[in-house]
């Protein structure tokens, strides 16, 4: 009988434990090139608002490594929104971008979009599900 409950109440706290580290308002970029500089994440809920800094409804610096960066959210955010990333390599705070907006530091949007030409809110949209991480490959 101990014993018995001794393995639930591990299930239980592993249960708890993974569902926090990698919860609703967690973001994972798997495939950070180096660990010079930052993460910057802005979060946008309408197309109107949508690549305007001042009015993403949230914004997150977060100090990179190589390989995977998580970063966790501070809010709640429920329906559509947009998450548009970047490395900020060189800790400028800036997307360095060359011609024709092309940016010379890694970026990426929500929903892995890979934009030709003006970025579009709509492309870029997902819905967070409770409990399940947004996984965004960023682009060198």
């Amino acid at each position: 009988m101990k014993s018995t409950f001794t393995k639930i109440c591990f299930i239980f706290l592993s249960f708890i434990i993974s569902f926090g580290a990698y919860g609703h308002g967690t973001i994972i970029f798997p495939n950070v090139e180096h660990g010079d500089g930052f993460i910057d994440v802005k979060i946008y809920d309408s197309k109107e608002s949508f690549l305007d800094e001042s009015l993403a409804i949230e914004s997150v610096r977060k100090r990179v490594k190589k390989g995977e960066v998580v970063v966790p959210l501070s809010k709640i955010h429920e329906g559509k929104i947009a998450i548009v990333a970047y490395h900020d390599e060189d800790s400028d705070g800036k997307l360095k971008t060359g011609l024709f907006w092309r940016p010379k530091e890694g970026f990426a949007f929500s929903n892995n979009y890979q934009p030709k030409g003006p970025p579009s809110f709509e492309k870029a949209a997902i819905v967070l599900v409770h409990g399940e991480p947004v996984v965004i490959e960023l682009n060198y």
